[in-house]
């Protein structure tokens, strides 16, 4: 119900490199990803939650059993107690650390609800879905790291969290291209209101935007030494692995879908 496989690889991490570049700290690192292991589960769980009827429709899903509750392996009652599990300690935990960062924690939790929650429901909302995604996965989190370990936000720490942002609603864009077929008729994404072929130009828009923003996050900080210029060149193959995963995870070949040439002659 956790569907951890799902966010393990790269969600899971970014707010401890937000806590480790401001200062090396196992407590730090543990304590940090104790708080989002239980936020990163609760928007998986809420999302599981509120998808019931729609996850009830959908065999593919049914067969790859990644909502439980849509299967009848565990119940309503049961999933709300998870819920104010996941809820609660990291809120607590968070409290005792830093109060900025504990704000953080709390809009990470709060984007997470609006985005599944019925009525709100930000995921079916034209862009927003694209943009909340990337929030609350990218900027939120990463902050939240920075803060959490005693670090003070700036210019350079913001601009490496809209990275991440950007990473998150790449990647948001290409899970729902992979799952345009299954979600046509369910769920309205902004995939599915503006199309596969609009949706790869926005994706290409995506990479040309995480560029420019990492080329002007390298320019800031020259000189400085190589490990941070490693890190921040780590920062943009990160933006590629998710390709990697979602082909994995969806066993799809979209990699031919990807050529700029089939997208230019398709959308012509």
């Amino acid at each position: 119900m956790l569907r951890i496989d799902n966010w393990i690889k790269l969600f899971f991490w970014i707010p401890i490199v937000g806590a480790g570049l401001v200062q090396f700290s196992f407590r730090n690192f543990m304590l940090v990803g104790i708080i989002y292991f239980c936020v990163t589960s609760y928007s998986y769980v809420i999302n599981n939650y509120f998808d019931l009827e729609i996850d009830k429709r959908n065999d593919k899903k049914i067969k790859l059993n990644t909502n439980p509750l849509a299967q009848g392996l565990i119940t309503k009652k049961g999933t709300s107690i998870l819920l104010g599990i996941l809820l609660l300690f990291p809120v607590i935990l968070a409290f005792q650390m830093n109060f900025v960062g504990f704000i953080f924690v709390l809009l990470c939790l709060l984007s997470s609800t609006f985005y599944s929650i019925s009525y709100i429901r930000l995921k079916e909302r034209l862009g927003i879905d694209i943009i909340t995604h990337g929030f609350m996965f990218g900027l939120f989190p990463f902050l939240a790291g920075v803060t959490l370990s005693g670090g003070v936000i700036n210019f350079p720490l913001v601009l490496i969290g809209i990275l991440f942002s950007i990473l998150g609603c790449s990647v948001l864009l290409i899970h729902q291209i992979a799952d345009y077929e299954n979600d046509l008729g369910d769920t309205q994404t902004t995939v599915i209101k503006i199309g596969k072929r609009s949706s790869y130009i926005a994706l290409f828009l995506a990479f040309i935007a995480y560029l420019l923003c990492f080329e002007i996050v390298v320019n800031y900080f020259i000189p400085l030494n190589w490990w941070l210029h490693y890190s921040l060149l780590g920062l943009l193959i990160f933006w590629w692995v998710p390709f990697y995963w979602i082909l994995e995870a969806k066993n799809k070949i979209i990699r031919h879908s990807f050529s700029f040439s089939k997208i230019i002659r398709n959308y012509l």
